[in-house]
């Protein structure tokens, strides 16, 4: 977390707590400051910053995962549509997952290659 650098240890962990419990005041009893504190902090732009910034390397982290886990994925499909002995809603089901997300896949990238074109980057 680069923005957090300003940050007391407190409000370190505070913005740690802030992406693994439930609530402001969850997230002020896991780091030991008192509730009010906590909700003076959540306005800080610099506590805003880091908690911002901590989500999007979760997010990141998380994508990492989903793409170690994609050849498996498409294999499980792959095997659900061609089991002759599957029930036919179960290749269905699996058929229309892989098309549900090749058209979702090909929308983002249309979508992106729209706004890079807008933003004048393409």
């Amino acid at each position: 977390m680069a923005t957090n650098g300003n940050l007391t240890p407190k409000r370190r962990a505070f913005v740690r707590a802030m992406l693994t419990e439930r609530d402001v005041k969850a997230a002020a009893l896991a780091a030991g400051i008192a509730e009010r504190t906590a909700y003076r902090w959540i306005t800080d732009p610099d506590v805003q910053a880091a908690i911002v910034e901590a989500e999007g390397a979760a997010l990141t982290d998380v994508t990492r995962g989903l793409l170690r886990l994609a050849d498996s994925a498409v294999a499980a499909l792959e095997t659900a549509m061609g089991d002759k002995e599957a029930t036919a809603s179960a290749r269905v089901r699996a058929a229309d997952i892989v098309l549900t997300r090749l058209l979702q896949l090909r929308e983002l990238v249309t979508l992106e290659d729209r706004i890079a074109a807008l933003e004048g980057k393409r």
